[in-house]
């Protein structure tokens, strides 16, 4: 086992959903990761502007949008922005269903509009959108946009990507989507990292809770499941660690022996 890369989901995995910061436990455990001298990396959907600053902590870098945004902070490493039409396509798809859309750059985001569905979802993200619609959604699309979120559930998919075939919908909450490019996900995320870096997949390890982190799981050398994760994110990994509220973050990594 030759790991020299790490990347950890947020919420459910480095965190719980009911605190804003990472435990002493957490975060002593990762300094000691990057002191052996592996890289330790955020992969999450969230925007970089949404990521959340850790004391005590100083990643390496950040694999944002599900996979379609990474970057250090020296430098971009990838990026794959949405198409304009299939941005459109589903504003029209959203609108026949009475839904909003969120959209969400590099910088900011905004929304066809703030409907329940949406508020729960920005809720339950612990995120605040101060303005949205009209000009204020005009100038974030006039930028480059890598995500696309919406309050609607897993039967309804197919009604919300009617017409469009270059996007897909990944999930890390039952009531909520994300929408990314179809050949954007954590683990094409964390190749475009790889090639960068020279390693290999034998080389990383990979911490997940939500549906969104499977494929991740799957591809990493060691992919580590959170305790409190669904059976389906666990039948995706090599190892089942303690839950997010029993730092199973610091279980796995002592159980590898890589602190």
């Amino acid at each position: 086992m030759d790991i020299k890369i790490i990347f950890f989901d947020i919420d459910g995995t480095l965190k719980s959903f009911h605190n804003d910061g990472l435990t002493p436990g957490v975060i002593d455990a990762l300094r000691q990761v990057q002191q052996c001298g592996i890289k330790i990396f955020i992969a999450t959907g969230r925007a970089p502007y949404m990521l959340p600053h850790f004391d005590g902590v100083d990643f390496d870098g950040y694999l944002c949008f599900n996979g379609g945004y990474s970057y250090t902070k020296d430098r971009i490493l990838y990026h794959n922005p949405l198409d304009r039409k299939d941005i459109e396509q589903l504003f029209h798809n959203a609108k026949n269903m009475n839904e909003d859309v969120l959209v969400a750059g590099i910088e900011e985001m905004s929304a066809t509009g703030l409907n329940k569905a949406l508020e729960d979802y920005m809720s339950f993200a612990k995120l605040r959108l101060t303005n949205y619609g009209g000009e204020h959604l005009q100038n974030v699309l006039n930028n480059e946009v890598y995500q696309l979120m919406v309050g609607t559930k897993e039967e309804e998919d197919a009604q919300l990507l009617k017409g469009i075939t270059r996007l897909k919908i990944t999930r890390w909450w039952d009531c909520a989507c994300d929408i990314v490019n179809r050949d954007c996900s954590k683990s094409q995320g964390i190749s475009h990292v790889l090639d960068v870096y020279g390693y290999k997949r034998e080389n990383v390890m990979a911490f997940g809770d939500g549906g969104n982190d499977m494929d991740m799981l799957e591809y990493a050398g060691i992919g580590v499941a959170m305790g409190n994760a669904k059976e389906k994110v666990k039948a995706c990994a090599n190892y089942v660690t303690d839950s997010v509220d029993d730092d199973g973050v610091v279980t796995a990594l002592k159980h590898f022996h890589i602190i």
